[in-house]
Formats: C-alpha cells, structure tokens, sequence
C-alpha cells in the first residue's frame, strides 16, 4: 500500500510543468522614504498574494500593495520559501 501511494506522489509531482521565468513573480519598488510598494508582477504572484490574503482583503487586491520595510520584507520572504522570484526597483 505504501508503494502505491509514493508512485502516486511521483507521478503527480512530475506532471507538472516547469515554470518559465520571464519576469520576477513580485517586484518591490522604494516609493518615499517609509512607503515601498510590491507589486504582484505574473498571474503567478498575484494568485500566490490572493492566497495570502484574508477574505476581504482577497476581493479589492488590485495587484499592488503599499507597505513599510518590515511589512515587505516579511512578505518577500514568505515568497522566496514558497518558489516566487523577486525584483527590486531602487529610487534611482
């Protein structure tokens, strides 16, 4: 029984199809001196920032979010563990 269920595990492992990096997932840009902005660039990244999100937050995501250093720091790192790419855009 437990053969089965790792065959199972690898079978559907493999059929899924490598991503194709054309573009980081997320890309934080310094908007001011406190207010840095993560956008959610792929389809990828903004199904990955839904799932993030509590309900009423999931409805109005518009693909991008204003946040503090610490904030977007948290969150690109929650990324980085789940496989998304990132950008960062510097004021000059």
């Amino acid at each position: 029984m437990r053969e089965q269920t790792c065959k199972t595990a690898t079978t559907a492992a493999t059929s899924v199809p490598p991503v194709e990096r054309t573009s980081a997932d997320l890309v934080l840009e310094r908007r001011d001196e406190d207010r840095w902005e993560v956008t959610a660039a792929t389809p990828r990244g903004q199904a990955w920032a839904r799932d993030h999100f509590c309900c009423a937050l999931r409805q109005s995501f518009s693909g991008t979010m204003c946040l503090d250093i610490m904030s977007a720091d948290r969150l690109l790192k929650e990324a980085h563990v789940d496989g998304l790419t990132t950008e960062f855009v510097s004021l000059s």
